[in-house]
């Protein structure tokens, strides 16, 4: 959340077509050189510029309560007319500015969202919460008006005309419209609010042990110290040329159009045996996984896998579908557990001796 934004950020000077949402108050959570970012009580997560500030105020310190206007360029939300309100007290060396995401809404308020969109996935209404954080109560407020009018009105089909939209789908595809592609990616990343919460209170502790660990005593990640670790990662993240993926089990239904045919499978758990030192959670998610199967691929399964003590292995490759709360997986091979094994060579048999 506090990352230095590189690219997609939106326009400081306010044009003449950019619409005002209107006026707010917030509390600065982080400013670089030359911009930053309030939590505002009405929008949510709002980023300013410099140019953006009243003359006189050349920059902002976490903590300060300050007000401003809020507009609506091609590229996002941004403040304009930024002024002070108050100045807290500069925060003690080492304290962690403040965070909207330690501060999420209350359980109730979203389970009236969570109802009202007839969504009950536990991941969506992690994704609802984050949102409403983001957008604020105004703009949610919009976006599920928006969405209940659009099913009184007959709904909103997939893509491939197949079915209608969730009112959970419709709603996460008008909320994808109002964000640019840097701010849908930090808002749907998989780590929900609660283990923002607790990383935020362990980082601190754990930081002195991971950064300067004893010569005489190993230094022990678990899953809930990893965070530090992961930040540290971050500032110098690689970047992956090819994702592969492998996913073994049995479907219970098969949906075949066309040329496709399509699969749903999920995980829970439990993990296989890990090597030492890898952290691991104590209750796995669960994981739902999409497989797409193109038809002449699937025509080499089909028959195998009506033998229920048969299983499927699908290796390919996998990407996020945020709409679909899953991990998508692109078949580039598909056997299954008995073929494989009826094409392993038979072991050899030793000669016999003559008498």
């Amino acid at each position: 959340m506090t990352d230095s934004p590189t690219e997609q950020l939106p326009s400081p000077q306010p044009p003449s077509d950019d619409l005002f949402l209107g006026e707010t108050t917030g509390v600065v959570f982080v400013f670089h050189h030359t911009h930053g970012f309030i939590h505002t009580d009405h929008f949510g997560s709002i980023f300013v510029h410099e140019s953006g500030l009243v003359e006189g105020i050349h920059r902002l310190e976490p903590g300060q309560r300050v007000s401003a206007r809020i507009l609506q360029g091609t590229r996002g939300r941004y403040a304009h007319h930024v002024q002070i309100l108050a100045t807290s007290a500069a925060p003690a060396p080492g304290d962690a500015p403040p965070d909207p995401l330690s501060h999420p809404p209350s359980r109730k308020l979203i389970t009236h969202i969570a109802n009202r969109l007839r969504e009950r996935n536990p991941n969506a209404i992690i994704q609802i919460s984050r949102l409403y954080q983001h957008f604020g109560s105004d703009i949610i407020g919009e976006i599920v008006a928006e969405t209940e009018r659009i099913e009184s009105e007959g709904g909103m089909l997939l893509p491939d005309g197949s079915r209608r939209r969730t009112p959970g789908g419709v709603f996460f595809l008008q909320a994808r419209k109002r964000l640019s592609p840097g701010e849908w990616e930090r808002i749907f990343s998989q780590k929900s609010w609660k283990e923002q919460r607790k990383q935020n209170k362990t980082t601190q502790g754990a930081a002195a042990t991971i950064q300067k660990p004893s010569p005489s005593t190993p230094v022990i990640v678990t899953w809930e110290t990893r965070g530090s670790l992961i930040n540290e990662a971050k500032t110098g993240q690689g970047r992956a040329t090819s994702v592969k993926v492998t996913v073994i089990g049995r479907p219970t239904s098969v949906v075949e159009r066309g040329n496709t045919v399509i699969l749903m499978l999920t995980y829970s758990g439990p993990l296989p045996s890990l090597p030492k030192g890898v952290p691991v959670p104590t209750v796995v998610p669960t994981t739902t996984y999409t497989v797409y199967v193109a038809a002449k691929q699937w025509r080499g399964v089909a028959e195998a896998i009506k033998n229920p003590e048969d299983v499927l292995i699908i290796e390919g490759a996998q990407t996020w579908d945020a709409e679909q709360q899953a991990i998508a997986v692109y078949t580039t091979k598909i056997a299954t557990k008995l073929q494989q094994r009826a094409k392993r060579p038979a072991p050899p048999t030793e000669p016999t001796t003559p008498v």
